[in-house]
C-alpha cells in the first residue's frame, strides 16, 4: 500500500488544479456575493434618496385639509387629527388656503365614497412620493367614522384577533413557526445542496476511472500500482478535493445567508443550527465514500463513460427518492418516513442534514444514523475493492447493472 498515497496525492492535485474546478470553487460563492453587494449598493442609494425626500417632507409641517362631501365625518378626535388634518368647509376654501400656503394640500371625500371607496388628494406636487407619503391619518379618520365613531370598536378593528394554534399532542408536535417561510426554505436548500454535492462528487469517481481506461492510462498504472491502491487512492484524493469544495461552498452559503438577512427581510429569520454545521462534513464524507465507491465500481466494469453514465440512474435512485419525498420530510420532520430516510444509509446523507435544520433530532438517532452510514460505506468499499483487479479493469465487456449489483453483493 506504499503507493496508495502517491495515487491520492496525484488525484487531489490534478483535480484542484483544473481550471473548471477552480472556477466553480470560486465563482459559485463569488457570484451571489457580488449580487448581494450590488443590491446593497442600490438599496443604499435608494435609501439616501428616500431620506432626502423624507427630509423635504418633514420640512413642510403644514396640515392637509379634509373636504367632506359625503357627510360621513361626524367626529374628529384630536388623537387622529393632531397637526396632520384639518376640516375645511368646501373645495374652494381648501384650494385657496393651499395656494396661500396655509395647507399642504387637501383630501376630497366624494359624496359616493361609501359606494365607490375613492378619495381625491389635491396637492401642488403630485409625484409618486407625494402619494406614498400622504400618511394614514385620513384612513384612520374614515375607518373611525365608518365604525360609528366608537373608539373601542375602532381599536379592535385595527388590532385583529391573534389566532393561536395548540396541538392535541404537544409532546410530539412540530413547534416551528408556520408563518416564517425560512423554516421551509432552509431545509429545501440544505437538502438540494447535499444532493448535488454528493451526486456530483461521486460522478467524478466514475469519470476518473473510465477515462483512465479509455485513454489506456490504466494499463500504465497497473504496471506499477495494484488495483486496490488505485481504487483507494482515487477515493482519498477525489474525496479530499470534494470535501474542500463542500467546505468552501457551505461556509460561503452560511456567511451569505447571515449577510443577506440584512438586505432581504424574508431571509432574516434563516439560521443554520450549529449541529447541522458540525455534522455537515461527516455526512458528506461518508455519503461521498458510499456513492463514490459505487460509482467507482461502475467505472471498473463499464467499458466507457457513456455506458457508465447510463447506469448511474439506478445507483442514484435512493437520493432521487429523497428529493421526491422532500415535501413530506419538511411537513413532518418527526414522522415515520422522515425517521426512516434519516436512518437508512442510502438516503441519510441527504435527509439527516435537512432534518437537523428543522427540529432537535435525538442524539440516539444521529448516532445510529452515522453508525449505519459508516458501516454501509465500509461494506461497499470492501465489495467494490474486490471488483478492482487487472482482469476487470482491462476488459471491455458490455456493462450490465444486474451483473454489477450481483457481483457487489457477492463480494
Amino acid at each position: 500500500m506504499a503507493k496508495l498515497w502517491d495515487v491520492a496525492r496525484h488525484e487531489f492535485l490534478t483535480t484542484v488544479k483544473r481550471r473548471s474546478y477552480l472556477l466553480t470553487l470560486i465563482l459559485v460563492p463569488l457570484l451571489p456575493a457580488l449580487l448581494l453587494g450590488g443590491v446593497n449598493l442600490i438599496n443604499r442609494g435608494d435609501q439616501n434618496n428616500l431620506q432626502e425626500m423624507i427630509a423635504r417632507e418633514a420640512a413642510n409641517p403644514l396640515p392637509m385639509g379634509v373636504v367632506d362631501q359625503s357627510k360621513l365625518i361626524t367626529s374628529t378626535p384630536d388623537w387622529i387629527m393632531g397637526k396632520q388634518l384639518v376640516m375645511v368647509d368646501d373645495e374652494a376654501a381648501a384650494k385657496a388656503e393651499t395656494l396661500d400656503g396655509k395647507l399642504k394640500g387637501y383630501f376630497i371625500i366624494p359624496a359616493d365614497y361609501v359606494q365607490a371607496g375613492k378619495v381625491v388628494m389635491v396637492r401642488e406636487d403630485t409625484g409618486i412620493f407625494a402619494s406614498m407619503n400622504r400618511g394614514n391619518a385620513i384612513d384612520q379618520l374614515l375607518d373611525y367614522n365608518l365604525l360609528g365613531a366608537d373608539q373601542d370598536a375602532y381599536l379592535r378593528y385595527t388590532n385583529p384577533a391573534q389566532v393561536i394554534s395548540e396541538p392535541i399532542y404537544p409532546e410530539t408536535a412540530d413547534t416551528r413557526d408556520t408563518n416564517n417561510m425560512a423554516n421551509f426554505f432552509l431545509p429545501y436548500g440544505v437538502m438540494m445542496f447535499f444532493y448535488f454535492m454528493i451526486l456530483g462528487s461521486s460522478s467524478m469517481m466514475l469519470e476518473a476511472i473510465t477515462k483512465d481506461k479509455e485513454n489506456r492510462v490504466m494499463e500504465i498504472l497497473l504496471s506499477s500500482v495494484t488495483p486496490l491502491e488505485i481504487f483507494l487512492g482515487k477515493v482519498i484524493g477525489l474525496g479530499g478535493a470534494s470535501i474542500l469544495q463542500m467546505a468552501v461552498w457551505f461556509g460561503a452559503a452560511a456567511a451569505l445567508l447571515s449577510l443577506s438577512g440584512q438586505t432581504f427581510a424574508a431571509l432574516s429569520g434563516i439560521v443554520i443550527p450549529w449541529i447541522a454545521v458540525v455534522l455537515a462534513v461527516p455526512y458528506f464524507t461518508l455519503g461521498f465514500i458510499l456513492y463514490g465507491s459505487l460509482m467507482a465500481g461502475v467505472g471498473a466494469l463499464a467499458p466507457n463513460l457513456r455506458e457508465g453514465n447510463q447506469s448511474t440512474f439506478i445507483i442514484s435512485l435512493p437520493l432521487i427518492f429523497t428529493i421526491l419525498a422532500m415535501a413530506q420530510l419538511i411537513q413532518k420532520p418527526s414522522g415515520g418516513l422522515s425517521l426512516f430516510m434519516s436512518l437508512f444509509p442510502l438516503t441519510s446523507p441527504v435527509a439527516m442534514p435537512a432534518r437537523l435544520t428543522m427540529i432537535a433530532v435525538p442524539w440516539w438517532q444521529i448516532l445510529v444514523s452515522v453508525a449505519l452510514l459508516a458501516l454501509t460505506a465500509w461494506l461497499v468499499v470492501r465489495g467494490v475493492a474486490k471488483l478492482f483487479h487487472a482482469q476487470t479493469l482491462l476488459t471491455g465487456q458490455k456493462f450490465e447493472i444486474r451483473k454489477f449489483l450481483k457481483a457487489l453483493i457477492a463480494s
